[in-house]
């Protein structure tokens, strides 16, 4: 029987059959036909050097026995010549392949190894390239993940810019953090006891964080479950690494995503629900790479640290609940309020109003602190991870930092 004529003879719901089985066909042939992306299957060395760049990987131990991950890309793609050194340091649950998981002419690793600089990648503990210990297993030992930010700028930072300074044979670096990397940079910069401000010529802060009162992120979310924040963070999720349940990340993505659809990818992954899910900067045939290396871990404490500054409003170490526990690690009833106004460090600022971590009424208490602000620009559209993966930033962020840095630490 010809089609036209036998269509009549079938029933509604079988034709309601038919039309999902030819949606689903050619959302089949459609994904079927999509490549792979070759970048999701590497790691930070291969993504490096199947740009055209060298890398080397290096190893930094700390006072307290962190082995972390850190990676050189000792010149650019067009010459040899080994410039000054450029420290690069990553955000919350990121980790160093964020500076080069766009082309070349878009990451700021890569943009900075062409202009002669000599890039550094850093690694804090507790992400993938720094899952290690001298004495811990980080799956089985508790005491692995028995740390936050605070433990991060005291020790993770001066070692691998000690490493670095001992190993390029210089006495001063540029910087750039995004993020919780500037975090640390602001807690330990700004103490009068570190050395490493002589040590720093030129700091730029992507998104920068120091209070996070005002945070738009879910994160505030976690932070009013109960009257004791830290105990419920603590039965959610444990006390290593933080592990979310694909219930509580669901939880977390409808205040994240709402009733405005975004990719799903975006919306299952934790680093997005907490940053924010808008994408519409990110070059979207990089999706796929992005969610395959992030997120890249840290410990429920770091998040219970943020949590605890999302209640308080103020640049503090970890709180450790009660008085005589406080006493115990600080000597004093109450956990130490970090400063950022000793730091004199030519700093630049990159910001934005639609930050859901580095929130407009946050940034004022770093544009109150900040004694040397030699450049700031405010990007309007821009969310927190726009700041690394974004199309435009090589333009609207890279170019002037880069002119800056030239200024105040030159690449040769």
């Amino acid at each position: 029987m010809p089609f036209h004529k036998c269509w009549k003879h079938v029933r509604g719901v079988d034709i309601l059959s038919i039309f999902l089985i030819l949606a689903f066909s050619t959302v089949a042939s459609s994904s079927s036909t999509k490549q792979h992306d070759p970048d999701c299957d590497l790691n930070i060395t291969q993504l490096i050097q199947s740009k055209g760049y060298p890398c080397e990987e290096h190893k930094v131990i700390t006072k307290d026995g962190y082995i972390l991950g850190v990676f050189r890309l000792p010149h650019g793609r067009n010459s040899s010549f080994i410039g000054r050194p450029v420290f690069l340091q990553h955000g919350l649950l990121d980790a160093a392949v964020t500076w080069v998981m766009n082309f070349p002419d878009q990451s700021l690793a890569f943009m900075l190894a062409d202009a002669g600089y000599d890039v550094w990648l850093g690694n804090v503990r507790g992400n993938y390239y720094s899952r290690a210990h001298v004495k811990y297993n980080p799956d089985h030992d508790e005491e692995f993940w028995d740390f936050s930010w605070g433990d991060m700028a005291r020790d993770d930072l001066p070692s691998m810019i000690n490493y670095i300074l001992k190993a390029t044979q210089q006495t001063t670096i540029g910087y750039v953090g995004h993020s919780q990397g500037t975090l640390i940079a602001f807690a330990q910069f700004g103490d009068i006891n570190s050395n490493l401000q002589q040590n720093v010529s030129f700091f730029a802060g992507l998104a920068p964080v120091a209070h996070v009162g005002h945070i738009k992120s879910p994160l505030k979310y976690l932070a009013e479950l109960s009257k004791d924040p830290e105990r419920m963070l603590h039965l959610l999720f444990g006390y290593k690494e933080f592990l979310p349940s694909s219930n509580i990340i669901k939880w977390l993505a409808t205040h994240a995503c709402g009733s405005v659809i975004f990719d799903p990818l975006v919306c299952e992954n934790i680093l997005f629900i907490i940053c924010g899910p808008d994408k519409k900067n990110m070059n979207n045939t990089r999706m796929e790479v992005y969610i395959s290396h992030e997120p890249d871990g840290t410990s429920v404490k770091n998040i219970i640290h943020f949590v605890q500054m999302s209640n308080s409003n103020l640049f503090q170490a970890y709180d450790y609940g009660s008085a005589d526990k406080n006493r115990q690690h600080y000597n004093q009833t109450t956990p130490p309020i970090y400063t950022i106004r000793p730091m004199k460090i030519p700093t630049a600022i990159f910001w934005s109003p639609d930050d859901w971590l580095a929130d407009p009424v946050d940034m004022g208490f770093i544009f109150d602190n900040v004694q040397n602000l030699v450049y700031e620009k405010y990007l309007p559209g821009y969310n927190h991870l726009d700041f690394v993966w974004a199309m435009t930033a090589n333009k609207m962020i890279y170019v002037d930092l880069i002119e800056r840095m030239q200024k105040y630490h030159p690449a040769r």
